[in-house]
């Protein structure tokens, strides 16, 4: 029995201060800078005296826009060039050959 309390005793130590170390690890407290966006504001709002805060927001819904607006253009270039492959299906081999001429300056 005094064994058991013994056993107890070291665990009960060995858990508290166990658990104040781990408390007491303030190196990685400290906060990252935030990282500065970089961009242009819309004509006038320079004027509107904005604050950093609200200069930092407007690059970010800058950025995430630039981004989902790059991912239609380039679908956009994709649907157009699959629709030029539609349309060049329509035309006869001899007209595709009569459209090159015409496109490459041969034959106006």
């Amino acid at each position: 029995m005094a064994q058991l309390r013994l056993l107890l005793v070291v665990l009960i130590i060995a858990l508290v201060l166990g658990g104040w170390s781990v408390g007491q690890d303030k190196k990685n407290d400290k906060k990252e800078p935030a990282v500065k966006l970089k961009g242009q504001l819309p004509p006038n709002w320079r004027k509107l005296g904005l604050s950093e805060e609200q200069v930092q927001k407007v690059y970010r819904i800058q950025a995430d826009y630039d981004a989902k607006i790059s991912a239609l253009e380039a679908q956009i270039k994709q649907l157009k060039t699959e629709e030029r492959a539609e349309l060049m299906k329509v035309l006869t081999d001899a007209q595709k050959a009569r459209l090159k001429e015409i496109t490459e300056g041969k034959n106006p």
